[in-house]
């Protein structure tokens, strides 16, 4: 009886490992929210991250943060 307890929690671990496609020792993905941009600076953004290799929210991160190290958003910044 124990035996068939055990092979039915394996059955149900195996399948929700596989059902998931990344590594359950990972570290959980940071999310990420929608914003309204320019149409002329997301094209821009998009040639900048192709041509880098990139993926487009690493760019805009990117800038985004460089843009906050304005003196005029010091009072943001830690």
């Amino acid at each position: 009886m124990a035996n068939d307890f055990l092979s039915k929690v394996a059955k149900d671990a195996n399948k929700a490992i596989k059902a998931n496609d990344s590594s359950p020792y990972r570290l959980k993905k940071e999310g990420s929210k929608t914003a309204q941009i320019r149409t002329n600076t997301y094209k821009t953004v998009k040639l900048i991250a192709f041509e880098e290799d990139r993926k487009m929210i690493d760019v805009f991160d990117e800038l985004i943060r460089i843009g906050l190290t304005d003196p005029k958003f010091s009072k943001y910044n830690k």
